[in-house]
């Protein structure tokens, strides 16, 4: 009798397993969706507190060689690691170059002007940006006058962010949202032009190879710059924010990003940047006291908009397929 009950309890355990593998599988876009704009919204607040006591293309050139080792490290032992083909090269290159060292280079230096609010909401431009650099680049990709309207409204949700001005145009905050909107731009090209290759490297591997690039570029930025690592202070909130971003941002996130990139395209996997905003939001409140103002919650407001004119029934898919 103990047997039977045992065998049912065994029998019932892997059927719940079975049905919860089933719903992962169902809900995978969900999934990777939800992960990437968790781990990205906290990677904002994280680069706030990293810059503060190193300069800000120093910190993302370390980011990115501690991402590499540990990609290229799993991927070499994984056995799937070199690039064999001239697709895999061309891909590793705008990947490092374009996604990695332009973006989040761009994204650091602003942020020392800006807060990591702000920063997030006109990263939130990434899918709007995406729309017309897709429709250039992509011949099937076509343009809706709904895609004009929203580019328009993205646009015009970041100046209300910004709130420019003729006697504020080259004040910190104004300055660190245009770094912050060449990060948009390169992170949007370099996502289409991502989606056209078709690499046989893994998305670990590639994201490996295009960390060592990206962060090799931003040592010699920083060279340029006169960045010099004398000039660290090391602090132990500031080598919290190196792991986060170097790990759970650039080997977690950024690996999800690209198989997220791989299964719906460039322009569904950029709406994660109109919800992580909404993250950094929160958790700079939570974690640094980052006052939040009516300014930046209505610049976020309009962006969304920008966003879900165009891209509604696409964002209905991806967080549930059918």
């Amino acid at each position: 009798m103990m047997w039977i009950r045992w065998l049912e309890s065994a029998e019932a355990i892997r059927q719940q397993f079975a049905r919860t593998r089933a719903f992962g599988e169902r809900c995978r876009g969900g999934i990777l969706f939800a992960t990437v704009t968790l781990v990205m919204g906290m990677g904002y607040v994280a680069i706030g507190i990293g810059t503060e006591t190193v300069p800000p293309t120093v910190l993302a050139a370390f980011r990115f060689d501690v991402s590499a080792v540990v990609l290229l490290t799993y991927a070499v032992l994984s056995g799937h690691w070199r690039p064999r083909t001239t697709v895999d090269v061309l891909a590793i290159i705008t990947l490092g170059e374009l996604v990695f060292a332009g973006t989040i280079g761009f994204l650091f230096v602003g942020q020392q002007y800006t807060t990591p609010s702000i920063a997030a909401v006109v990263m939130g431009l990434g899918p709007i940006v995406t729309i017309p650099i897709a429709y250039l680049l992509i011949p099937s990709e076509r343009l809706s006058r709904a895609d004009i309207v929203g580019v328009l409204l993205g646009f015009f949700g970041v100046a209300i962010v910004a709130n420019p001005s003729p006697a504020q145009a080259a004040t910190g905050a104004n300055v660190g949202v245009v770094f912050v909107c060449c990060a948009v731009l390169s992170s949007s090209l370099g996502g289409v032009l991502l989606s056209r290759f078709e690499t046989e490297l893994s998305p670990l591997a590639l994201t490996g190879w295009g960390a060592l690039l990206g962060g090799a570029t931003l040592h010699l930025v920083s060279i340029g710059l006169g960045e010099s690592t004398r000039t660290i202070s090391w602090t132990p909130a500031s080598i919290v924010a190196l792991v986060y971003l170097a790990v759970v941002v650039g080997v977690g996130g950024y690996t999800a990003l690209l198989v997220l990139l791989s299964e719906i395209g460039p322009t569904r996997s950029s709406l994660t940047s109109f919800v992580s905003p909404i993250v950094a939001i929160g958790a700079g409140w939570l974690l640094v006291g980052e006052a939040v103002t009516v300014t930046t919650l209505v610049g976020l407001v309009v962006v969304v908009v920008g966003f879900a004119l165009p891209n509604w029934s696409s964002f209905r898919w991806t967080l549930i397929p059918r």
